[in-house]
Formats: C-alpha cells, sequence, structure tokens
C-alpha cells in the first residue's frame, strides 16, 4: 500500500525546490543577459522575464510562509532595524523595472533616523510584493512612506493607479484574510500572507494594523502598516 502523504507538507517541499530551479534559472539568465547586445538588454521580453521571475519568487515565499505560520513553524525575531535602510534595499531590488519603465519612487521619511521594530525579514517581505503590485498597477508614481505615530512606526505604499476594489478597502486582520478574492482573479495569497505577519508583530493591548485605502499623497492604492515600538514601562 502506498503511504498517504500530507498535501501540505508534500507542497512545503515542492516550493523548496521551485525556489531551487528559479535560483538556477536565474543564474543561468544573468549569464546570458551579460552577452546580450544592449537593445536586446533593454527590449520588453527581457524585462518581463525579470518582473515575472521576481513575482514567482515572492509568490513562492508567500506560500511557504504561509505553511510556516499553519505549522507554527514561524517565528518572529524582532530588533530595532532603519527604515532608510529597508527602503534602500526596496529600491535596490526593483530599480531595474522601476528605470524600465520610467516609474518614480518617492521615497519619504519624516525623520532620517527613523527605526522600526519588527522582524525585517518579514515585513520586507511584505513590502517587497506590496511595491511589486504597485509597479503592475500605477501608472508613472509611487510613493512609499514612513513616520512615527502613536508610539510606534506607520509604513505606506501608494501609488497612483485605479486604487483597490471597494470590497477590499478597510482595516484587515488575518482571519478575515484568508477568503478574499480580488476583481482581478487573485487568489488573496498576498494580502493574507501580509496580514498574517503584520497580527504577528502585536503587542499587548497594541495590536499591529493593516489597512487598505484609496487615496494619499497619491490618488491610487494606498496600503498603511503600523507595528507599535517597544513600551519603556
Amino acid at each position: 500500500m502506498v503511504k498517504q502523504i500530507d498535501f501540505s507538507t508534500l507542497m512545503a517541499s515542492t516550493v523548496h525546490d521551485m525556489k531551487n530551479v528559479i535560483a538556477a534559472v536565474s543564474q543561468a539568465y544573468e549569464s546570458l543577459f551579460a552577452e546580450m547586445p544592449e537593445a536586446l538588454q533593454r527590449s520588453p521580453q527581457a524585462r518581463l522575464i525579470e518582473q515575472e521571475a521576481l513575482r514567482l519568487d515572492a509568490m513562492l515565499m508567500q506560500l511557504l510562509g504561509v505553511y510556516k505560520l499553519e505549522h507554527n513553524q514561524l517565528r518572529l525575531q524582532p530588533e530595532y532595524y532603519s527604515i532608510d535602510e529597508l527602503f534602500e534595499d526596496l529600491n535596490n531590488r526593483h530599480r531595474e523595472l522601476l528605470d524600465y519603465r520610467n516609474i518614480d519612487l518617492q521615497i519619504e521619511l519624516d525623520e532620517p533616523d527613523l527605526e522600526g521594530y519588527f522582524d525585517v525579514s518579514l515585513i520586507g517581505t511584505v513590502l517587497d510584493n506590496a511595491l511589486g503590485n504597485a509597479l503592475n498597477y500605477c501608472k508613472k508614481t509611487i510613493h512609499l512612506q514612513a513616520k512615527r505615530k502613536d508610539n510606534g512606526i506607520l509604513l505606506s505604499i501608494n501609488d497612483d493607479g485605479a486604487g483597490y476594489p471597494e470590497n477590499l478597502l478597510g482595516a484587515v486582520r488575518h482571519s478575515q484574510a484568508s477568503g478574499i478574492s480580488r476583481d482581478s482573479g487573485s487568489t488573496g495569497l498576498g494580502l493574507y500572507f501580509a496580514a498574517s505577519i503584520i497580527a504577528l508583530h502585536d503587542q499587548e493591548h497594541r495590536p499591529a494594523r493593516l489597512e487598505l485605502s484609496n487615496g494619499g499623497e497619491l490618488p491610487g492604492a494606498c496600503m498603511t502598516i503600523w507595528v507599535g515600538l517597544p513600551s519603556l514601562f
């Protein structure tokens, strides 16, 4: 008799294998890219490969993250971290696509040495996915902002696209996000993952917050994340 395999465990193992395949393909593409004529390097086809590879990698990261969440394998490792450095990493990761599509990424911090207290790997993944979505839906501008608010840090990504569907607007908790299906046909995986990660950053009597809205510095979609700073008393 064939031993029955738990599907979620099989999926997690497969995701690891797929990430290795993507890494190998990406490495081969980078070597090939270096030998391409400049006109081909700047072609829509080359940029599409780069963009979709980033998107697929992000989706696999989210799937793996959801598996770890559901099996209590995801442990929060919060630390004080520079918001300027966090935003710089996001900018560098998406810089080639931003330049190719002539997208203006505006970065604003209300304090140059602003720090947050969070798991930088998890929050960075959420913001990376949000910035990737903004790149897909914006017209020409994305606004990335951080400021101190209510003894915490408020992060926002806002674009000048068409905005979120009406049914997505408002505060989102991970228990609500699991059933969401976007009008675009998306599975809602990214939002469920983001809401779950933000919920991990809850403090006693001070829950972290994720909210979707339309409008802000720009008229399109706006995702805001609030994560509290540790109380000294």
